[in-house]
């Protein structure tokens, strides 16, 4: 061989053929390598909320369910609610509450792990 040339084989390796994972594709989360497959993981996009009148959502998911949040928009500010009652009837107070630069507000029992994708 000569000293011009550089051999760069690797013993051993093996071509990777794995295709991109789509944003929205539910099944492939950027969720799915944090968790194992014991933990119930309940994953969400923000575009599947309805809010009332005022932009507000309230989300119960029960005791110790997990709940993931996809979402293309910003989010704003987060923290616990004070004392309130949506527009829908609901009080809020002391419920997670999270802002989206939409102007949606939501409201949910435990933390909500949100990825915003931006």
């Amino acid at each position: 061989m000569s000293p011009n040339i550089k051999d760069h084989t690797v013993v051993g390796a093996e071509e990777s053929n794995l295709e991109p994972l789509v944003p929205d594709d539910y099944f492939h989360s950027i969720f799915e390598t944090a968790y194992d497959d014991q933990i119930e993981v309940v994953s969400l996009h923000l575009d599947d909320f309805l809010p009332d009148e005022s932009g507000a959502v309230v989300l119960f998911s029960g005791e110790g369910n997990q709940i993931h949040l996809e979402s293309g928009e910003l989010l704003i500010s987060s923290g616990v609610a004070s004392s309130h009652i949506t527009a829908s009837g609901v009080d809020v107070t002391g419920l997670n509450v999270y802002n989206f630069a939409s102007g949606l507000t939501l409201y949910s029992e435990g933390e909500v792990t949100i990825h915003t994708g931006i």
